[in-house]
């Protein structure tokens, strides 16, 4: 599992928000209850995000189920903006069935023999426009701050 590295401008999301550990698929219900209100959203510019703020000492994580926006002055009733700095980021490919794993693999082996120290901003998954749920094997992107 080879992943690649990228310097991501900072860019707004808005989305619908969910602060938990994830323990019975909440995030899953999430975005379901967000992808039909996508058309609310003005002026997205890009994929779907899931982005995700570290855990607190409990593993409890603030998560946004977003589409990336040029500008949002008042999002869609409720949902939330957040902004993302701009980032150097790890990134490494997986599917919805890989994605914990992957994770498990970037934040347990990679990232402590990597020389590289997590960032403790936000990380994400990205859904660009080829990407199907309903599809198994297709593919998304997990995105991990460095420094």
């Amino acid at each position: 599992m080879e992943p690649k590295f990228v310097t991501k401008p900072a860019f707004k999301a808005v989305g619908m928000f969910y602060l938990g550990k994830n323990e019975h698929q909440e995030i899953s219900q999430l975005w379901g209850q967000f992808n039909p209100r996508i058309p609310d959203i003005k002026e997205i510019t890009d994929g779907a995000f899931g982005l995700c703020k570290p855990m607190d000492e409990n593993g409890t994580f603030p998560y946004l189920a977003a589409m990336a926006v040029k500008e949002c002055k008042q999002p869609p009733a409720g949902m939330e903006v957040w902004e993302v700095p701009e980032q150097k980021y790890v990134v490494f490919p997986c599917t919805l069935p890989t994605i914990h794993e992957v994770y498990r693999y970037a934040f347990e082996t990679w990232i402590p023999q990597s020389g590289y120290e997590y960032n403790q901003g936000i990380d994400f998954e990205y859904y660009d426009e080829s990407f199907d749920p309903s599809k198994e094997d297709s593919q998304l992107y997990i995105y991990i701050p460095l420094k």
